[in-house]
């Protein structure tokens, strides 16, 4: 796939295509229709929605077809459109846009996604399309109003496809032979590269799974299927049917998560404490910490008093929780795992869960230097991805 596509490449015969669509009480309008200049299709879908007493509305974009330069001004006048026209629920995404393309110029597939992260428009490939090259770049820009201003917002239906690959330059017509052509391609290529990594990082992604796919050969599509991929790049499934697992399964899958895959999943290695027993634990490791760090009196002191049989755990833990010390809020079953594999620093976890919802746990990782935050987190709507091995094929 070309990295980029010349303006003087584009076909003059492109319609943009913004369709009216009434079903029962759906309300849909014909935005405008722009001149057939470009091959890119977007059509907007508007829904009426009631919430209590109040009735908003909801847009969806549907944009297939490839990527070309001059589709994202298309675009843009479409947001500008429905922001201009105001009705939707405050503290929603403006507009949702469903994608379906194999991909085209990456330079309009970057724009879009800016775009999509300037309005606040979140993302979403459903069952059956496809979103590959550079569409699955511009995907990345999903975004939607959080507490703090934009937050990532991206959704992949379970039956549809992501995809990524490498990006190289149009093969030099005027080389002398086509290993010298493709050479020089791939070479262009890592500077292009270079700029999607950029891109990757502005849009608050992982990298990592994005060079990944950056360095391998460019006709290879790394699709994305783990559930460790989906919560690297901050992706949440739609229509994912949570696994049958006992406690301590669901617990060694939250802590393979939290490690980004350094704890091995082995549910018979993982013991059972009660909340307060769970707290005593992670008392007694700030407390040798403390002492390896010489620390005396104060809180030190109240940590042994604890730990040698006080009363005052619960008061302590909390009262350390909200200092800022990575301390989860303890639910009905606790689980510890330690990595039992000698000759690597010492890892452990634990994870504390609410039985009968499981979008509702902590976890902590427990490390040679002490208490530590998870190395990853799922996105804040779909927490039941860490109910998933971190290698687990979920798409």
């Amino acid at each position: 796939m070309q990295a980029f596509v010349a303006a003087g490449g584009m076909r003059a015969t492109r319609r943009l295509q913004i369709r009216e669509v009434a079903v029962l009480w759906v309300i849909a309008a014909i935005l405008f229709v722009a001149p057939a200049t470009h091959a890119m299709t977007l059509a907007v879908v508007t829904k009426q929605v009631t919430a209590g007493a109040s009735t908003f509305l909801s847009h969806e974009i549907t944009l297939t077809g490839p990527f070309e330069l001059g589709g994202s001004d298309e675009l843009k006048a479409v947001l500008e459109d429905l922001k201009a026209r105001g009705g939707t629920k405050p503290g929603e995404a403006l507009a949702t846009l469903s994608l379906d393309s194999k991909g085209g110029a990456l330079e309009e597939g970057m724009r879009v996604g800016r775009l999509l992260r300037q309005f606040g428009v979140s993302t979403i490939v459903r069952n059956g399309k496809r979103c590959l090259s550079t569409c699955a770049i511009a995907f990345l820009g999903g975004a939607a109003p959080g507490t703090a201003g934009l937050v990532a917002h991206r959704q992949l239906e379970i039956g549809g496809r992501l995809g990524f690959h490498a990006f190289y330059a149009p093969r030099d017509g005027d080389a002398r032979d086509a290993a010298t052509s493709r050479a020089r391609g791939v070479t262009e290529g890592r500077a292009t590269s270079a700029i999607v990594v950029a891109y990757v990082l502005e849009m608050g992604v992982d990298p990592e799974p994005i060079i990944r796919a950056l360095v391998r050969p460019p006709e290879e599509m790394t699709y994305i299927e783990t559930a460790g991929e989906f919560v690297e790049l901050g992706i949440c499934p739609v229509a994912l049917k949570l696994p049958r697992m006992t406690l301590a399964a669901r617990a060694s899958n939250i802590c393979n998560n939290a490690s980004q895959g350094r704890l091995p999943v082995w549910p018979d290695l993982i013991n059972e404490y009660t909340p307060l027993e769970a707290k005593r634990l992670l008392l007694g490791e700030i407390a040798y910490h403390a002492g390896r760090a010489n620390v005396r009196g104060g809180i030190a002191a109240r940590l042994q008093q604890v730990l040698r049989g006080g009363r005052g755990a619960d008061a302590l833990y909390s009262e350390l929780a909200a200092a800022g010390l990575p301390l989860p809020v303890m639910r009905a079953k606790t689980y510890y795992f330690e990595t039992p594999v000698a000759g690597i620093p010492r890892m452990g976890c634990m994870a504390t869960l609410t039985p009968d919802d499981p979008a509702q746990y902590g976890v902590v990782l427990i490390t040679h230097t002490g208490l530590a935050k998870p190395k990853q987190a799922p996105p804040g709507e779909c927490p039941e991805l860490f109910l998933f091995g971190h290698e687990e094929v979920i798409n």
